[in-house]
């Protein structure tokens, strides 16, 4: 399984184009998928073995489930798989994609690795997802995590001489 980590820091060209660092194309493989992010708030480069898995789950889902079903358009009308980079390690982030979530030209934009996925932010809305984790957020969502995931019983101090 690919291990997406990191950040860097890009501009969208006139044709709506990213750098993709080499060790990021290394970790995608020659073709790869561009989809939503795992919440759904900004595109993500998946590997095809990846993507593969979570299609795979997706379609487990009827589509005569009407709860789910906007889901499921929302997510697979926002994919597009069997993308690669152009010779200069560039690669086009849909049309679609780049209007929803303002990656227009010149505008900066971020890579972030997030384990399986590489997310695709405008700079500015990376930075406002980080803040919001600032302080006592960043402290209930490490209790979260460790409770719901890990129950080892490890408290995460918060900060104020309490565990």
């Amino acid at each position: 399984m690919s291990e997406f980590s990191g950040r860097s820091f890009l501009t969208v060209d006139s044709k709506g184009r990213l750098f993709l660092p080499q060790g990021y194309r290394d970790l995608l493989g020659e073709n790869f998928v561009i989809s939503l992010s795992e919440d759904l708030k900004t595109p993500a480069f998946y590997t095809a073995r990846d993507w593969e898995k979570k299609s795979e789950l997706l379609r487990r889902i009827p589509q005569t489930d009407r709860r789910a079903h906007g889901l499921l358009r929302m997510i697979f009308s926002s994919t597009f798989p069997d993308y690669n980079t152009d010779a200069q390690g560039r690669v086009l982030i849909p049309q679609a994609l780049r209007q929803a979530y303002g990656l227009n030209e010149g505008s900066e934009a971020v890579l972030a690795g997030v384990g399986a996925t590489l997310e695709i932010w405008n700079a500015q809305a990376f930075n406002a997802s980080l803040s919001a984790l600032d302080g006592e957020n960043a402290g209930e969502a490490l209790d979260y995590v460790y409770d719901t995931y890990f129950s080892t019983g490890i408290q995460v101090s918060k900060g104020d001489g309490e565990a």
